[in-house]
This record gives structure tokens, C-alpha cells and sequence, in this order.
């Protein structure tokens, strides 16, 4: 994974929303070739995308199922090259977030594993 990643990624008002955000911002923190990008910047813009999009291959990752993310990318003719689905990942190992403030216990394991998740995903991009 030496190419720039952008992780365009749910930016909901539930716990697993500030899970997925969480995690996103962390993974960009740490990894220089790694960006979170802001899917409401997207969707507020009438008739393009951000020029961050523009040389990154292009993650979205789910909170829930209505796939906000994908959904605005798509109406905006932007293609990810792999989406991943938070909610799923989270549930196989019976982890349960239910603060959407503040990472509780559960919402701390699921960013942690998350990010080691989006990271091996990542792997064969």
C-alpha cells in the first residue's frame, strides 16, 4: 500500500458513525499515504467532489446499511475501489458501541479494530 488512500467514510449520528470516524481519522494520523476525506463536503458541493479525491484511490466505509457514503459518491460519478462495511465488522466480534459522543468501551475496541481491519483490506489495493 504505497499509493495515496482516501477514506471517504460514514459521518452519521450514531455510535458506530463515531466509530467509523474515529477510526478514519486515526488510520490518517498515523499512515502518510492515508487521508480521511469529509463525505459532508462532498455532499454539499453542487456538482463535484474535493480535489483530494482526485489522485487517491477511494475507500468508503459504512456505518449502517443505508451506505451514505456510497450513495453521494455515486451521485457524484465517483467510483470506490472498495467499500467496507463497519457494522459487520463490529458485530463479528460481538462489539456493541452505544455512546454517539463519546467512545465508550465498546466503541474504543471497535476503532481499534476497525483500523486493523481497514488496514489488511488495504493490503491488496
Amino acid at each position: 500500500m504505497s499509493e495515496k488512500i482516501a477514506l471517504v467514510s460514514c459521518s452519521g449520528l450514531s455510535p458506530l458513525g463515531l466509530v467509523v470516524r474515529a477510526a478514519s481519522v486515526e488510520l490518517a494520523l498515523e499512515n502518510e499515504n492515508i487521508v480521511a476525506a469529509c463525505i459532508t463536503e462532498y455532499s454539499a458541493q453542487p456538482n463535484n467532489c474535493s480535489p483530494i479525491l482526485d489522485d487517491a484511490k477511494i475507500v468508503s466505509i459504512t456505518g449502517c446499511t443505508d451506505d451514505c457514503a456510497s450513495v453521494i459518491l455515486n451521485e457524484k460519478d465517483v467510483n470506490p475501489i472498495k467499500n467496507i462495511a463497519a457494522d459487520a465488522v463490529v458485530k463479528a466480534y460481538d462489539l456493541n458501541p452505544l455512546d454517539a459522543v463519546r467512545l465508550d468501551e465498546d466503541g474504543e475496541k471497535s476503532v481499534q479494530l476497525l483500523k486493523r481491519y481497514i488496514l489488511k483490506e488495504l493490503e491488496d489495493i
